[in-house]
């Protein structure tokens, strides 16, 4: 199913995946909810919290005004004193939301916009501020691996089928992979993780999933197997679905709670031009 969602919601849609949630989508995620128990997806936004790639700077959290400005004599204001401060993060730093311009293949991404839309200045198509808040259902899948180990469609089925519920175009697939726990314990490789490999694209389209999150770097599985394509599942999702990526994700709480279906709510930043916005989902359960 080569360039698969091209053209399905128009030549200039920038959306993707996306145009399945609407209101029934967002009403399943309500209905989703239990016990109206909301708990965080996102990393904490600090150095050493999240892996990250050479190219990405660790976060770097800064003070334009602390305690110690006053305590050097500065004069506070008529009846205050205040904090202020400053954050660099990269975009693909943390727990994070791939926008449909973060990839391409033979100079094409989504929808055939061409790669050079992509500048110093950021992308003129398809870029994170495109995005808006998403509201809609999403499914746990708690499917632990060994590093470098695929998840494939057999897995992923029998772990949704485990939720007594059936998935619908626009709902959200969470993938617990078990790697960011032993990145945190020092175990895991950082070379290889364990993720979804190529068979669960064809589940993606059958059940018209818009988004794809897990807690490891690249939601796919690495090595990926395929000597032609360094991220096969980012071209295939990404570039020629426009099914959006969620990485990073801290979902160690609700393996904890034996989390099966609830709210997700993910607002990216409003970076116009970005290629992924730092996110902190939620799960409402």
């Amino acid at each position: 199913m080569a360039h698969g969602n091209w053209g399905r919601w128009g030549s200039e849609d920038q959306r993707g995946a996306l145009n399945l949630v609407d209101e029934s989508a967002r009403r399943r995620g309500v209905a989703a909810m239990r016990r109206a128990l909301p708990v965080s997806l996102g990393l904490p936004l600090r150095a050493g919290a999240a892996p990250h790639a050479a190219i990405r700077p660790d976060v770097q959290h800064l003070m334009l005004r602390d305690g110690g400005d006053y305590a050097a004599g500065l004069p506070e204001r008529p009846g205050l004193g205040y904090a202020d401060d400053m954050l660099i993060v990269a975009c693909h730093g943390t727990t994070h939301l791939d926008a449909l311009a973060h990839v391409w293949r033979d100079g094409l991404m989504y929808n055939g916009f061409p790669a050079t839309e992509v500048t110093s200045r950021g992308a003129r198509k398809a870029g994170i501020e495109t995005v808006g808040p998403v509201v809609t259902r999403a499914f746990f899948l708690d499917l632990p691996r060994d590093d470098g180990s695929p998840i494939g469609a057999a897995d992923v089925e029998a772990a949704v089928a485990a939720t007594g519920a059936r998935p619908e175009p626009g709902d959200a697939l969470l993938i617990r992979t078990g790697w960011l726990a032993r990145w945190r314990a020092g175990t895991a490789s950082k070379t290889t993780w364990p993720g979804i490999d190529r068979s669960v694209v064809d589940l993606v389209d059958r059940w018209g999933i818009a988004l794809v999150g897990a807690d490891n770097i690249s939601v796919e599985v690495e090595p990926s197997g395929d000597p032609g394509c360094t991220l096969p599942l980012h071209v295939a999702l990404i570039r020629d679905r426009g099914v959006f990526l969620l990485e990073l994700l801290d979902l160690e709480r609700l393996a904890e709670l034996s989390a099966t279906t609830f709210l997700l709510v993910v607002s990216p930043l409003n970076i116009v031009g970005g290629s992924a916005s730092p996110v902190a989902p939620t799960a409402v359960l």
